[in-house]
């Protein structure tokens, strides 16, 4: 048997005359058969099957389990997972059944008593657009606990610095101290204490804002709020920040008495350790303020250096940051005097026998400093300016001058200057 070959050209000029011909019966079929399709899609509504993934679900009388004394226990997220639901639904709701037309549920009605549940999730659809065929997972495990409240204590605590010059008044801090927190009993049972932190990095004014709380077990692990049930807890703080300046304190201005000290004594230091404190206050009132007093401090009569101790004298308006008592050092001694005698004769002492000494000066003058009681009472007679030579053989020599006034303790404790500090000795052999 022969096969025939395809002739191309005939298919083609076949296609061509089908599509040429007849044109207007061939759309005539075409309009009829649009119409029976309308027909079978508007009357005989066919139906099919969709499946829509990712369907968020929800819990559904939870308030009614709730106000019979339970609650959910366990992570929501885990247990509210999404699920697969086919719907059946005509073809002409097909575009319009999607994971916002549906609705899944975990119904928690008709629990009376706290354990663990499987409950099934059950979904519909909404507005009639189908049928719900299958709910994939089907079901959820549940764990139900009795519902408590308990009472905790909440501390407040700060991290962070205030910026230079500020300073916060924390004696005057007020704060949530106890906060009551509901859930299931085993979890709430672990809970001992929450904590609220407060930053200072960059506060310049009162912070009065409520702060989120850390919860913590016995152990100080943290406990995640995600176990409560209702409102999240927080403390309502409020701390008053100033500002700050550090002022010297006035020593001399509080003393009294200076001019009546014993006679011929004088103050040569006072000082207050410490010599600076800290004020906080408004601003204005800080800068009004440019040192600060101590309670008078009476030092009539004295005559010795003494130690005191003292307090501040407070303005008006503003907080001392530091201690109210200052120890004060109160420097005393006897008044300083100098005395000038002149033409003092230069005195040679160690001349050797058979020897002549001469000097190119012979008389000097002297300016003795020192206490008063000392050197008020000086005479020339109490005074000695000498050269020695004792030893030194016939010859010319540069010389100093040595000074003794009364005795040598004396002499140590007082301050002498000579005019003349060296002089010019020549010794000759008689």
């Amino acid at each position: 048997m022969k096969i025939r070959k395809i002739d191309k050209k005939a298919i083609l000029a076949g296609l061509k005359s089908f599509c040429t011909k007849n044109v207007a019966l061939k759309a005539i079929a075409l309009v009829f058969a649009v119409l029976l399709w309308g027909y079978v899609l508007t009357d005989q509504k066919p139906m099919r099957t969709k499946i829509i993934p990712e369907v968020a679900t929800s819990f559904d009388g939870e308030a009614e389990l709730i106000a019979q004394g339970f609650c959910i226990r366990g992570n929501r997220e885990e247990i509210l997972q999404k699920v697969a639901v086919t719907v059946r639904t005509q073809i002409t709701n097909y575009a319009y059944v999607n994971a916002g037309s549906i609705s899944a549920t975990i119904s928690l009605r008709n629990i009376s008593e706290a354990r663990e549940y499987e409950i099934p999730i059950q979904a519909n659809v909404s507005s009639a657009l189908g049928v719900v065929q299958t709910v994939s997972p089907s079901s959820v495990k549940v764990q139900i606990d009795t519902l408590v409240t308990k009472t905790i204590p909440v501390t407040t605590s700060f991290t962070g610095e205030l910026p230079n010059g500020y300073w916060a008044d924390t004696d005057a801090l007020t704060s949530t101290t106890r906060l009551d927190v509901t859930g299931a009993k085993t979890d709430i049972s672990n809970i001992t204490r929450a904590e609220c932190v407060v930053d200072l990095n960059d506060k310049t004014s009162t912070i009065y804002s409520t702060f989120d709380v850390t919860m913590y077990d016995k152990d100080n692990n943290v406990v995640s709020s995600d176990i409560l049930v209702g409102t999240l807890p927080s403390s309502t703080v409020r701390l008053p920040i100033y500002p700050m300046k550090s002022v010297p304190i006035d020593v001399l201005g509080s003393l009294v008495g200076t001019d009546d000290l014993a006679k011929n004594h004088e103050i040569v230091n006072a000082v207050a350790t410490p010599a600076t404190v800290r004020m906080g206050g408004e601003q204005s009132g800080l800068d009004a303020i440019d040192s600060i007093l101590l309670t008078p401090i009476a030092v009539n009569g004295l005559n010795t250096t003494s130690t005191v101790e003292s307090d501040l004298i407070l303005p008006d308006g503003v907080r001392l940051l530091d201690s109210e008592k200052v120890s004060v050092l109160i420097e005393i001694q006897e008044m300083q005097m100098s005395q000038l005698f002149e033409q003092l004769e230069v005195q040679i002492v160690g001349t050797e026998k058979r020897a002549n000494v001469t000097l190119d000066v012979s008389t000097v003058d002297l300016t003795v400093e020192g206490r008063y009681s000392l050197v008020s009472v000086l005479m020339r007679k109490d005074i000695t300016v000498q050269v020695d030579v004792t030893g030194l053989a016939p010859g010319v020599y540069k010389l100093p001058l040595n000074v003794l006034v009364r005795d040598e303790a004396a002499t140590v404790e007082l301050t002498t200057t000579l005019s003349v500090t060296e002089v010019t000795v020549t010794i000759t052999q008689q």
